[in-house]
């Protein structure tokens, strides 16, 4: 099966934090923190609004909204690496919660100082630009092979995306895909939870 996952092989070894720590000698503390939360907490949610970009060091995080009705959905799962948070460049459009399934160790970065890095530094923002489009470009192959496949295919594609083994905030292995529930996987893929159970049930494929 082809590979999903877009290869920047450019950007394979940087770290924006070590870059930052060669950058900005002093007071680096100031503007970075890391917190650990335990699994199930909110990081955030609505209405509060966070001034900070997030990086995972460890663990993997679901990110979601709320329908009319305020129920839950889940439209994203990011892991060890992946940033996260509001950047504030939707006039106050953007709102979405963000939920640990394990214990995760995050790296909190003041907005601000994100951002004006991100703007002074051409490696940084070249970093930047190739995550961003890496992301924009993961998330556009997740709906196209979604929107042309039977709720089988589709949850096959998700085993695919999601077999990814990640350490929670305790060094313990988590499979990814094993993480998620009926719900979050029905989230993922435009069905309902009933839909999924339907069709598992029809077929003799291993799913948690």
């Amino acid at each position: 099966m082809q590979v999903l996952r877009p290869d920047f092989r450019s950007q394979k070894d940087f770290s924006f934090y070590n870059f930052l720590k060669e950058e900005v000698v002093f007071g680096l503390d100031n503007f970075v923190t890391e917190i650990v939360y335990d699994k199930n907490t909110y990081i955030y949610q609505p209405p509060k609004v966070e001034n900070y970009i997030y990086e995972i060091v460890s663990g993997a995080v679901k990110l979601g909204g709320y329908s009319e009705k305020g129920d839950e959905y889940t439209y994203d799962v990011i892991h060890t690496g992946d940033f996260f948070g509001n950047l504030k460049y939707l006039n106050g459009q953007f709102s979405e919660f963000a939920k640990t399934l394990v214990g995760v160790k995050v790296r909190c970065y003041d907005l601000n100082f994100f951002k004006n890095e991100i703007k002074k530094n051409p490696e940084a923002a070249e970093w930047f630009f190739a995550y961003l489009t890496k992301r924009w470009c993961l998330a556009e192959k997740k709906m196209c092979k979604v929107n042309e496949r039977s709720i089988i295919g589709k949850l096959n594609f998700l085993k695919t995306v999601y077999t990814i083994d990640v350490l929670d905030a305790k060094g313990k292995v988590h499979n990814i895909h094993c993480l998620l529930t009926q719900k979050d996987k029905g989230d993922l893929i435009g069905a309902t939870r009933q839909t999924i159970a339907n069709a598992l049930k029809n077929k003799s494929v291993c799913f948690r």
